[in-house]
């Protein structure tokens, strides 16, 4: 078994197990995922997983060129070293856990939940320690990647902005505690860890009480939002994203985040964005399901009437009454394909059929036309008779002529016509 795991994950975009659970999650979400349901699969997540979310988001959806897999592997070493550079340092601390809160109080904090959990105090304390940046790991950069951060702690400095840190304190709280014990203060422009009514600057490594305006408390697992919209770092060449890459942290964004006007606007530009992409590359079944899970009204009209134009060139003509449906247009655009599918079938000598279509639409010319070309189809049949024996041995063929003829009003037909009937 282990043989062959090492064989998938060897072709295999994931690095480990890890990011596989993490980027299949986030490909199964969209905006009509449940919130509850959301938050709960994400807390567990992120119990396991952050720092691998948060890679991952930096590499599925900001398109850094450097994460490459071999990259993050390196990334994920960088981790594990300083969870155990970490550890050692942590067992070289003490903690006057009376001091620390009696200094939380004099900044006006109720400190009466925080006695509640010394544990968890006492290891959030350990954590600031370690990160401060008067310690020296650890120093502030704004607009940063991720990667800048997964150093080893025995070779490089850590760099880091606010939602960065954020996510390494996590990382670390959870190897012990439950994440859902934290939640976020978030101002804008910022955020930081709250526990127990008193927030944590993670930038600097000290407790506060935040007044600021916008400022608002949200759950530990909008962190992901909150990463997935942070300005990229400019340092680091990215690719292109892909539309429906983008869509995909856009609907990620809209069922995590509570910042509704923002990721609301986000996620209609992900979805004309990918709607157009696929238009614009023939696409045009994958762009009309994305166009209706928008339920953006005027998306479904332009790629319903585009879809239907596309298949009616196709003569898939079917195919292209299902799309326009659902034009705005729907009226024009089915007699349209009608047309198109009569000529068609008139190009393609299936005359009954196309005749049908003609007079379903009140064409009468091509109707004509049509017995017409029916007449001329069984007078080939007697291009080589010389007499009138020849011709009373077609007799069906001189009927069928006679009955197009008065079908399709032509006189000369008519005529031409009965000058051979009076011969049966």
């Amino acid at each position: 078994m282990a043989f062959f795991r090492a064989i998938y994950y060897f072709f295999s975009r994931y690095t480990d197990p890890s990011e596989r659970r993490v980027g299949k999650f986030f490909k199964r979400v969209d905006e009509r995922t449940s919130p509850h349901q959301l938050e709960r699969s994400l807390i567990s997540l992120l119990q396991q997983d952050t720092a691998v979310i948060n890679l991952w988001t930096e590499y599925r959806y900001k398109g850094y060129n450097y994460l490459t897999k071999k990259q993050r592997k390196e990334l994920y070493q960088n981790l594990a070293a300083i969870h155990n550079d970490f550890t050692a340092f942590a067992e070289t601390q003490t903690v006057d856990i009376k001091h620390e809160i009696a200094k939380i109080a004099e900044l006006g904090v109720d400190t009466a939940k925080l006695r509640l959990y010394p544990d968890q105090f006492q290891y959030i304390v350990l954590i600031q320690r370690y990160l401060a940046p008067r310690r020296g790991l650890y120093t502030y950069r704004a607009s940063s990647s991720f990667g800048r951060l997964l150093r080893d702690p025995a070779r490089e400095k850590l760099e880091g902005d606010c939602n960065q840190i954020v996510t390494l304190y996590l990382a670390l709280y959870a190897r012990k505690y439950k994440v859902s014990d934290l939640k976020l203060t978030l101002y804008p422009g910022h955020v930081a860890l709250h526990f127990e009514g008193v927030d944590i600057e993670t930038t600097n490594g000290t407790f506060c009480r935040y007044q600021k305006e916008g400022q608002r408390t949200a759950p530990i697992h909008e962190i992901v939002s909150v990463n997935l919209l942070d300005t990229s770092d400019t340092n680091f060449e990215k690719t292109s994203i892909h539309p429906e890459v983008f869509l995909e942290s856009a609907r990620l964004a809209y069922v995590v985040s509570s910042n509704r006007q923002l990721v609301k606007k986000n996620l209609e530009i992900a979805y004309h964005n990918t709607v157009s992409h696929l238009m614009k590359s023939a696409q045009y079944k994958k762009a009309f399901e994305y166009a209706k899970q928008s339920k953006d009204q005027e998306l479904i009209a332009i790629s319903s009437y585009n879809g239907a134009l596309h298949y009616m060139r196709q003569h898939e003509f079917s195919r292209a009454r299902d799309f326009a449906a659902y034009s705005l247009k729907k009226t024009e655009l089915l007699r349209m394909i009608d047309h198109n599918e009569a000529a068609w079938l008139y190009n393609a000598k299936r005359y009954q059929e196309a005749i049908k279509v003609f007079e379903r639409l009140g064409e009468r010319q091509w109707v004509v036309n049509c017995y017409r070309a029916l007449y001329h189809q069984e007078q080939r049949v007697l291009s080589g008779i010389k007499t009138v024996a020849d011709i009373r041995a077609h007799a069906g063929t001189v009927r069928n002529m006679e009955r197009y003829a008065k079908s399709s009003g032509d006189s000369q037909l008519i005529q031409h016509a009965q000058s051979l009937v009076k011969h049966l």
